[in-house]
């Protein structure tokens, strides 16, 4: 298995016969990127039997301000991807890992519908087209720009922090929740318009206190534990997050 850098995914592997391309799309501002974003990529590769899985950092995200500059959380995407790799060379060796720079070399903000519009007319309209987010995103789904727009070019397949309750998220939501259900096989085999709902991930990880660790230890001997270590070496190099 090899980790590319595609700028846009215009070809997967070959799905067995009858089936159709399965594609998995990774994305966040990656700030940095932790072993909580690596687990839920290799849930979704084996959930869904991925041809191929693409970790996509943003660019301009418009829901966060001060994000560390994107050169750097791409050059952390790509060392994490590497760890990535060879999980996934172990647990679902048909599944191609790909790094992508789509929204960081778009200009304005990275919405996520144009995106996945974008995805689409390369891809095609019969690829199975999946963006994978945690359920902490999913209860806020109805706040991002045109987020109905979404399931017109791809499935939202979500896995459930510990504590995740469908109550947090709004009327409007848990109606569109109901209605567009779908099991990892019926999103295996449709192009978009469903969601699916993974409760086997006990991961919780933010961001947000992994940078205040990073912030107080700096001058830590080993990378706290939910940090790949190749981004921790590259975050002090860069002397990253530092209070």
């Amino acid at each position: 298995m090899s980790v590319s850098s595609p700028a846009s995914p215009h070809a997967t592997h070959a799905s067995p016969a009858g089936s159709i391309p399965r594609i998995g799309v990774l994305g966040g501002t990656f700030d940095p990127i932790h072993t909580g974003h690596l687990a839920l990529g290799a849930l979704f590769a084996r959930t869904l039997a991925l041809d191929e899985l693409i970790l996509m950092p943003a660019g301009q995200q418009p829901q966060k301000q001060g994000s560390t500059p994107a050169e750097h959380r791409l050059a952390m995407t790509r060392l994490a991807a590497t760890q990535l790799a060879a999980e996934l060379a172990r647990t679902q060796p048909t599944t191609r890992l790909s790094v992508s720079t789509r929204e960081i070399e778009r200009a304005g903000p990275s919405y996520t519908v144009d995106t996945l519009r974008e995805m689409r007319r390369d891809i095609g309209p019969q690829a199975s087209l999946s963006l994978l987010i945690g359920s902490d995103q999913l209860v806020r789904l109805d706040t991002w720009h045109a987020w109905r727009e979404l399931f017109d070019y791809a499935h939202v397949c979500a896995a459930a922090r510990p504590g995740f309750r469908w109550a947090s998220a709004s009327l409007p939501l848990r109606q569109v929740f109901a209605e567009r259900e779908k099991s990892a096989l019926r999103v295996q085999s449709t192009p978009c318009g469903g969601i699916l709902i993974d409760n086997s991930l006990a991961v919780d990880i933010s961001a947000t206190e992994l940078r205040a660790t990073l912030a107080q230890a700096r001058d830590a001997a080993t990378p706290p534990a939910n940090l790949p270590e190749p981004v921790w070496h590259y975050i002090r190099a860069q002397h990253l997050y530092r209070a």
